[in-house]
This record gives C-alpha cells, sequence and structure tokens, in this order.
C-alpha cells in the first residue's frame, strides 16, 4: 500500500533520492539532510538545502531552497543587532542570522518574476518529477550557480550580479562579503560612499553601524 503523502513524507523522499542520485558529486556522506559537501568549496560558507513543503487546496507546493550560512557574518549581524536593539529599542533577533536563502525557481529563472511556477504534488508520481526536477536542477543551470559560491572572488561577483540577494540585510551581508575578498579598506571605502538619508530605519541604522563603528578610524583605500 501506498503511504499516504504530507509534508515530512515529502522532505525525506526528497532528501533520499537526492543521496541516491547526486549524493557523491553534492551531499555529506551519513547525514540524512542535504548538506553540501565539496572539495572544491574552497570558502567557510555552510551549504544546505531545504525542501518546502506545504499543504495548500488539497496538494502540496513544494520547492528546494538553498540556505547559505556564515560564520562571519553571523557574529557581525549579531553585533549589529544588538547595538540596533539598544539604540532604536528593536526586537531584531541576534543569534545565528542567515547569510541568505536562495529557492531554485528564483536560480533558474535569474531571479525575474517571470521564473517557474508552483510545482503542485497531489501523488507518488508527481512527487517523483519533483525529484527529477531537482536533480536535473542540481545538474544544470542551478547546480552551477550554487558552485559559484565555491571560491570568494566568484561568490562577490555573484553578489555583484543579483542586487537582490540576501533582502534588507543585504549591506551588511555585502560589507562582510568585501572584506573578505578585497580586505577592510575596501570594504571601508564603500560603505563610506553610502548616503542612507532618507532610507527606512533599519536599513538605514545598518549603513550607520558600518560607518560608525566597524569602520571607525579605519583607512580609506584611495
Amino acid at each position: 500500500m501506498t503511504a499516504m503523502l504530507d509534508s515530512k513524507t515529502i522532505r525525506t523522499r526528497v532528501a533520499e533520492e537526492l543521496h541516491a542520485c547526486v549524493g557523491q558529486k553534492w551531499f555529506k556522506p551519513g547525514s540524512p539532510r542535504l548538506e553540501v559537501a565539496s572539495a572544491d568549496n574552497l570558502t567557510d560558507f555552510s551549504i544546505e538545502f531545504d525542501c518546502y513543503a506545504e499543504r495548500r487546496y488539497g496538494e502540496y507546493d513544494c520547492s528546494l531552497v538553498a540556505v547559505f550560512k556564515w560564520k562571519k557574518f553571523a557574529r557581525l549581524f549579531g553585533e549589529l543587532a544588538n547595538w540596533y536593539n539598544v539604540k532604536f529599542e528593536g526586537a531584531v533577533p541576534t543569534k545565528s542570522k542567515v547569510f541568505a536563502r536562495v529557492a531554485f525557481e528564483g536560480i533558474h529563472g535569474d531571479f525575474r518574476p517571470s521564473s517557474r511556477g508552483t510545482f503542485w504534488v497531489a501523488n507518488e508520481q508527481d512527487l517523483d518529477k519533483f525529484t527529477a526536477r531537482c536533480v536535473d536542477d542540481l545538474e544544470g543551470k542551478v547546480g552551477n550557480w550554487i558552485r559559484r559560491w565555491y571560491d570568494w572572488p566568484s561568490a562577490l561577483e555573484t553578489m555583484d550580479a543579483y542586487p537582490n540577494l540576501c533582502g534588507s540585510w543585504r549591506d551588511t551581508a555585502y560589507y562582510c562579503l568585501m572584506e573578505q575578498v578585497r580586505g577592510p579598506e575596501a570594504a571601508c571605502t564603500w560603505v563610506r560612499g553610502i548616503d542612507a538619508a532618507g532610507w527606512p530605519q533599519w536599513l538605514a541604522a545598518q549603513v550607520e553601524y558600518l560607518q560608525s563603528r566597524v569602520c571607525r578610524g579605519a583607512p580609506t583605500q584611495p
């Protein structure tokens, strides 16, 4: 008898099938999660794939998301959030901030609105088709894009090419990556050139923190 599909079953099946199909190329062996492990990765980004499966309208809306975590960025963001919460009486979480969450659909469509539509899973056949598409993605355009984060200069080039990456914390993430690639002088020169007058409070506060706290007294690149 075929098991009833639910969110947990879908996520488990997708992980199992991807491990079986492309595990040697992509994933940490022995882990039930989709943790990317590659000798070609020269950064300390931690990359994991999260399978989203939410029941809507009697079927499951399914997608795969690449989650980028970076300890250096998480530390900087935690310090920023602590400062912001004190100065502005905010409630920004201070721990374990994710650098970026990027859906396969967005990567496949170059982050344009005309990207692929929702993949609906109602039965075993749909689930097989969804998993097959995920494998194709990793063997093609999506996989190539994710591998661009395997070295620092290419990661910065990718940030430059996609200005919407990282959402409302982009300036902090970009500063952190630029400092990694080009050094603190170049990163501070970049952030000092930002005029955040008139920006929403949270966005402007990030620039203020970088300019007045992180880059205070730092030399400027000519």
